[in-house]
């Protein structure tokens, strides 16, 4: 593994867990899988702090463990991703917030401080009792501030207040939801095995059950082979995966007791749990999760919401925020209908690479698009649809006619309120085909934001993400080596990676720029590692004068290289907060003292609030550069889904 993503991570482990943990993942990092021995023994450490140590990595799942079997010596190894992954919760909270609330993005940032944690625990940090009457899913109590302290190692300081602004059925149907669109996914004890030692386990299990004479060898034994394990694979991520049927406490409906109770929980009875969505009291009906449901954050799906996020942003950039809104929520339809950025159980269809990719209708996009958005706007002929509001009838309209003072006759259609907010079907259908043209407008651009299926008339449409996302990759590596070396090296390297390989003078012509200034350009690029030169010698004697200099540029190394320059850049930053930190120590201690604590501007001086806000300052900079460089990782590593070198 490369040494400054480990110098990250050893980095990013030290700031969230001490420097016990940091100091076992590196010796984990550095010597590979060890058993417990002989890594107190490697790490110098006595061995009841590296157990320890490893129970706080293995409770955020930054170190994976596999036993052979029973008995045997359990092996211990890290997981790169995950711990990458601790630079990246702040935007994944951020995400969380966009599109599923508040309450949702509190409750996955504290996921996220603890790795994984059991419905339970999470009620109980937020202050939610259980339900009365043997689990009837009747909520009896009132929400009540309590002491601070640790439930489960979930500190309820914000949990409690947080308590006032979640009910029980807010708290269970808030993580519902997380659940069905897959920010969560349930824990299960293959989630702490390494995936080699995973695909061992299948395959063996393969062989045992259908190949018991062990021979695999073949082209036609190798096929029935793999398909046996890909169908495996696919029965046991069913297993694992969260499912409303069995993951649920109580089939009952959490809600208050009132007058209509009875009748109430027969409706629910009636219609599978839930009484038409909304109770009596104004509170939503949901089913209890269970207790013992243990739930982790999935970053491979927040990885999706983070492409969908710059690729909404790269379309704004051309064709306008209505547009980039229309095509953000078709991208969010499609992370529906598919498990990763690179699912391995998918479809493999080489000859027709079109048809793997997931599709939508114009309806999906309706369904999570903003009604508010005014969707004729930014193209000319298309009627204005400001005077659609959701959950408005035809009477609360503003009238065509208003500024002439003319009322026009509504018709009882119109006074009927219908489902998403449109007053009838003509108005629905009219948003339908406005958001339709804004899809054709992204399908007629020249990046190919989207694109229509082939079945003639058909309102499905596609994404090719691999074409976008190589798109944004070749943009951001030329914004960065203009940044660095200026318009005169882009230029060159635009003109290799257009043409090919080309000898000096080929360069210089073509750039029509002179052989001096080329070759000055050249030799910095090479110095840098952005180009390479390939020699063709013109005989034997393989003298400089009589040797041929061929010139390129290869994305995928100057992908690489860019790559770890930011893991470094990052490790740096990282390593300069506390830095920064110690020069204004004095101040920071004294206004987190509990009597100065949230009375900043009574207890301290003028001088002392200057030097506290400069600090948060250089803080905040410090931090948003972090940001912007894990962007830039996100798009060059982890957009595309096929690269493996995180892979343990």
């Amino acid at each position: 593994m490369a040494q400054n993503l480990a110098e990250l991570c050893i980095v990013l482990i030290e700031n969230s867990l001490g420097e016990l943990s940091a100091q076992i993942f590196a010796t984990l990092a550095e010597h590979g899988r060890l058993t417990v021995h002989t890594l107190a023994e490697h790490a110098k450490i006595p061995l009841r702090r590296v157990r320890t140590g490893l129970t706080n990595l293995m409770e955020e799942q930054l170190v994976l463990h596999f036993a052979a079997e029973e008995g045997a010596p359990t092996f211990y190894s890290v997981n790169w991703r995950n711990a990458y992954n601790l630079a990246r919760h702040t935007n994944i909270a951020e995400l969380v917030n966009d599109r599923h609330g508040e309450h949702a993005a509190d409750m996955v940032g504290n996921i996220l401080q603890l790795g994984h944690a059991r419905v339970g625990d999470l009620a109980d940090a937020y202050d939610l009792q259980p339900a009365s009457k043997r689990d009837s899913g009747i909520d009896t109590t009132a929400d009540h501030m309590t002491e601070e302290g640790l439930v489960n190692g979930i500190a309820k300081t914000s949990s409690a207040k947080a308590s006032h602004d979640m009910s029980t059925s807010e708290f269970h149907s808030t993580l519902r939801a997380l659940l069905r669109s897959g920010v969560l996914v349930k824990v299960g004890t293959r989630a702490y095995m390494p995936p080699s030692d995973l695909q061992e386990q299948i395959e063996e299990a393969v062989i045992i059950d259908q190949f018991p004479d062990r021979k695999v060898t073949g082209p036609k034994k190798q096929s029935e082979f793999k398909l046996a394990i890909n169908v495996l694979k696919r029965k046991w991520r069913e297993d694992d995966a969260y499912s409303d049927l069995h993951d649920v406490g109580s089939r009952g409906a959490i809600k208050r007791p009132g007058d209509h109770f009875k009748t109430e929980n027969k409706r629910i009875k009636v219609n599978g749990g839930h009484a038409n969505g909304v109770l009596h009291d104004g509170e939503q009906s949901t089913t209890k999760l269970s207790d013992d449901l243990v739930v982790r954050v999935d970053f491979s799906r927040c990885t999706m919401a983070m492409r969908s996020r710059r690729l909404e942003q790269h379309a704004k950039r051309y064709l306008g925020g209505v547009t980039a809104a229309v095509y953000g929520a078709l991208l969010q339809t499609l992370e529906g209908k598919v498990r990763a950025v690179h699912d391995d159980l998918a479809p493999d269809n080489s000859d027709d690479e079109e048809s793997t990719l997931p599709c939508s209708t114009i309806s999906e996009v309706a369904e999570i698009l903003d009604p508010t958005i005014d969707l004729g706007a930014s193209i000319k002929g298309l009627p204005g649809d400001k005077t659609l509001t959701n959950g408005t009838n035809g009477k609360k309209r503003h009238d065509e006619f208003g500024d002439f003072g003319i009322k026009r006759e509504l018709s009882d259609s119109e006074d009927e309120p219908t489902t998403n907010g449109y007053t009838g079907y003509r108005d629905r259908a009219k948003r339908l085909s406005a958001i339709e043209a804004h899809l054709a407008l992204l399908e007629e651009h020249a990046r190919h934001f989207c694109k229509r299926t082939r079945a003639h008339g058909s309102n499905e449409w596609r994404v090719d993400f691999p074409a976008l996302n190589a798109t944004l990759i070749e943009a951001e590596l030329d914004a960065t080596i203009l940044a660095r070396y200026g318009k005169l090296a882009l230029r060159v390297v635009r003109l290799l990676r257009e043409r090919g390989k080309l000898e000096e003078k080929q360069v210089a012509s073509c750039a029509m720029m002179r052989i001096k200034d080329v070759r000055a350009i050249l030799t910095e690029l090479q110095f840098h590692g952005i180009l390479e030169a390939q020699e063709l010698p013109k005989d034997n004697a393989r003298q400089p004068s009589r040797t041929l200099y061929l010139w390129f540029f290869d994305t995928f190394r100057v992908q690489h290289l860019f790559l770890q320059q930011t893991y470094k850049g990052m490790a740096r930053t990282m390593q300069r907060i506390p830095v920064e930190r110690e020069r204004y120590r004095t101040v920071i201690e004294k206004a987190e003292r509990t009597d100065v604590k949230g009375r900043e501007q009574e207890k301290l001086e003028q001088p002392e609030k200057q030097a506290l806000r400069e600090w948060r300052e250089a803080e905040e900079r410090l931090l948003a550069q972090v940001d912007r460089m894990d962007q830039m990782v996100a798009l060059l590593r982890d957009f595309s889904g096929k690269d493996t070198s995180l892979t343990t």
